[in-house]
């Protein structure tokens, strides 16, 4: 059996004449790109992971409970430094790279295996996502304020 042609799809033995789909123009793709940020930003998880470190709750954590939430939180705050680092500009730069620092200390410093150490650690993980949570309301409110970098 000879292969088919890698630019046309198959269906049965029938050879489908099928056009290329054109490339998305650059400011489409930031507008996805951009709302699909806003979709994680606004994600419930990172709320609930937060509450359940730093909010009413956070008496009643356990460290079954603790296990779980520091992974979340770790890939929480990696995911919106990332998304930090593309928005952010002119004064609030300065205060996402003191964020950063704090992360990076924390990202190479394993959790905890004591109980009350491994919840410190783990407010400061959610402490540092609250910041970047801030840092990113700050600059939408630049924005649409029309005032841009700050």
């Amino acid at each position: 059996m000879t292969s088919p042609s890698a630019d046309l799809p198959l269906r049965g033995q029938q050879v489908l004449d099928v056009a290329r789909a054109q490339q998305a123009p650059v400011t489409t793709i930031r507008a996805y790109v951009a709302a699909l940020h806003d979709s994680f930003i606004q994600d419930e998880e990172i709320d609930d992971a937060l509450d359940m470190v730093v909010g009413k709750e956070s008496a009643l954590l356990t460290p079954e409970d603790l296990g779980e939430v520091v992974p979340r939180l770790h890939q929480h705050l990696r995911q919106l430094l990332h998304i930090a680092a593309h928005r952010i500009t002119g004064e609030r730069n300065r205060r996402l790279a003191e964020i950063i620092i704090r992360w990076q200390q924390l990202d190479t410093t394993p959790t905890p295996q004591d109980f009350p150490e491994a919840r410190g650690y783990a407010r400061r993980l959610a402490l540092a996502t609250q910041d970047v949570l801030e840092v990113l309301d700050m600059e939408e409110a630049a924005r649409a304020d029309g005032r841009g970098a700050a």
